[in-house]
């Protein structure tokens, strides 16, 4: 029969050795700030940076865009009771962001920023807030946001309850970009604000030079019929379409298709598209506000058509559309398609 025996040196030091294991286990775990910490941490739960981007445009026209960063708030492990979490914006944190990451980034104003939803509730037994913290740029401060880049960086500052802010993911960041243009880069047609109109009647076209355009073929939806583009600018490739809407529309796309049937062999060919299209706007067809260009690579193509997409709507009763054929100067402007929002 064997029989097992533990001396008192050989129990102390296995309690020795299981302390010992416990400890470095403890110790492996503090080293994370959000899983395997004893503290309850209540943290964001935006992204895997919890960073959210926005862009501000301006143009001659108006300025468009979007900021409104939304950050859930969860807590590591149920919380124990209801708990209050307050978020600061904390701008004392851009400096260490720009060095870390090579930018440089400014402050925004205090006065363009809606901190109107910064404190949610996280109820009992849960691990997520009832609201989320929305940090909004007020479109009315759009006009005054001339820097490239602004970083708007909040942080959890109070929580009254269970558990406590986490160093590292209880910071959040909203980097904000300007530019100025209006024509927006688009991957196809579905991503074209607003909807195309259906009704033009009563519309007219002409050439810049005052020669007028049978406008009812620019609007009957068939691609083999228009007004022949071709002028004496550019080899023949250039020609200017102005357009009376008869009145004022909120413009936000078009759609455009070239005459692009073979002269030779009646087969369709699509390699003829518009390379370029210049837009310009007006109320009274005398006063002109530059919108942009289109390239051909701005202008996504479907079914014979390419469109160009605003990043918001523009009010206007003129179009004048300077169009260039691209490789072939044999062509003609079969359709126009204009969308509103």
């Amino acid at each position: 029969m064997k029989t097992s025996i533990f001396t008192k040196t050989g129990i102390i030091s296995c309690s020795l050795l299981l302390a010992a294991s416990l400890f470095v286990a403890c110790s492996d775990d503090e080293k994370y700030d959000v899983v395997g910490n004893p503290d309850n941490l209540v943290y964001f739960k935006a992204n895997a940076e919890n960073t959210i981007t926005g862009t501000i445009v301006h143009t001659p026209v108006g300025h468009f865009g979007a900021v409104d960063a939304k950050f859930p708030v969860r807590i590591l492990r149920p919380a124990t009771q209801e708990t209050r979490v307050t978020v600061t914006i904390d701008n004392s944190l851009i400096s260490a962001y720009n060095e870390a990451n090579g930018t440089n980034y400014v402050a925004m104003p205090e006065s363009a920023i809606d901190a109107s939803r910064l404190t949610v509730t996280i109820p009992k037994d849960s691990i997520a807030a009832r609201d989320t913290i929305v940090v909004k740029v007020l479109e009315s401060a759009f006009p005054n946001l001339n820097e490239k880049a602004y970083l708007l960086p909040i942080r959890i500052s109070q929580v009254q309850g269970d558990g406590k802010g986490s160093e590292e993911r209880g910071i959040g960041y909203v980097l904000v970009s300007t530019e100025d243009k209006l024509i927006k880069e688009i991957g196809s047609a579905d991503d074209v604000l607003g909807s195309v109109l259906t009704d033009y009647a009563g519309w007219t076209a002409k050439y810049s030079t005052g020669a007028e355009i049978n406008a009812g073929e620019l609007f009957d939806g068939s691609l083999e019929n228009g007004p022949q583009l071709r002028t004496d600018g550019n080899e023949g490739k250039n020609t200017c379409v102005i357009v009376d809407m008869q009145k004022q529309q909120n413009v936000s796309g078009f759609r455009l298709a070239r005459y692009w049937k073979s002269y030779w062999g009646g087969w369709w060919i699509e390699e003829y598209y518009f390379s370029s299209v210049h837009i310009d706007l007006s109320n009274d067809g005398t006063t002109w506000t530059e919108a942009g260009t289109a390239l051909e690579a701005d202008m996504p193509k479907a079914d014979g058509y390419q469109y160009i997409s605003f990043y918001g709507p523009v009010p206007a009763r003129y179009l004048r559309l300077t169009i260039e054929s691209g490789e072939s100067a044999v062509s003609s402007l079969a359709e126009l398609g204009v969308f509103v929002n």
